[in-house]
């Protein structure tokens, strides 16, 4: 899968397209807004339309507004616009975009991303917090949530020497999801805890073997934006894998997750 912004891909009519397929009243809105080219005008001028997309088909969709249904300029940028296609759901696809989002603004400076909705359950699953009621321009009440955006110092940690366990070798299936098959080496170090109580669990770069132990160097961590616990990244042969090797290695677990990786 692939995220795409609408006003810089290719071939946005296409995507254009793909939004108009969605049978939700704001994705509706949201296609009249871009056709008529007045999606920036209402959401701001550096508002975004992100895209979580698979081939030639869209997956999910939202923005990354300056202001979205409520109207309060201390409160951005919002996240507005959030859609999965209902083939796609249960796999909590959207949290990729929530990422993005969140990644876009953390690099723009502010404190906290918004959504407002009229869900209530679905986004604590993706990191957010109830914040309160509010009412939108329309007049009608809107469930507000806020994630803080939040910077990590793993200094302490990263470029440390550590040796563990494998308990999920290469080529080994996930316990609970036999599907899932590992394609690196996978485990924990032994007596370091988590933050879910249980040991350190670390991805194991450097080897195309299957491994029982390991010793190496965390080169990154794998901060988790809906989750207790963190992952590190180890190398066992002193090399320091990309950034993309990194994500797209791991992508076969974290694709569940909202995450910023750390090096």
């Amino acid at each position: 899968m692939e995220i795409l912004e609408y006003f810089s891909c290719r071939d946005p009519a296409h995507w254009l397209d793909e939004i108009g397929r969605c049978d939700w009243e704001a994705g509706r809105f949201l296609h009249e807004l871009l056709l008529e080219n007045r999606f920036r005008a209402l959401c701001g001028e550096s508002a975004k339309v992100l895209l979580l997309t698979e081939g030639d088909r869209l997956v999910s969709f939202c923005g990354y507004e300056e202001q979205d249904d409520i109207r309060r300029p201390d409160m951005k940028p919002w996240a507005g616009f959030v859609y999965t296609f209902p083939e796609y759901r249960g796999k909590r696809r959207m949290g990729k975009l929530l990422e993005r989002a969140y990644a876009l603004a953390r690099d723009d400076g502010y404190d906290a991303l918004y959504i407002s909705t009229n869900e209530d359950g679905l986004y604590e699953k993706y990191g957010f917090t109830f914040l309160q009621m509010m009412q939108d321009f329309h007049g009608h009440d809107s469930r507000v949530y806020r994630r803080a955006i939040e910077h990590m110092d793993y200094s302490g940690i990263i470029g440390r020497t550590v040796c563990g366990t494998v308990d999920r070798p290469l080529g080994s299936a996930h316990p609970r999801h036999p599907e899932m098959i590992y394609p690196l080496n996978y485990g924990y170090v032994d007596g370091v805890c988590a933050g879910d109580g249980a040991e350190q669990d670390v991805y194991i770069f450097g080897t195309d073997m299957p491994l029982r132990t390991f010793s190496g160097q965390v080169v990154a961590v794998l901060h988790r934006l809906n989750d207790c616990e963190d992952k590190w990244i180890v190398s066992v042969d002193g090399k320091v894998p990309g950034r993309d090797e990194i994500l797209q290695r791991i992508a076969f677990q974290e694709q569940y997750f909202m995450g910023e990786l750390y090096m």
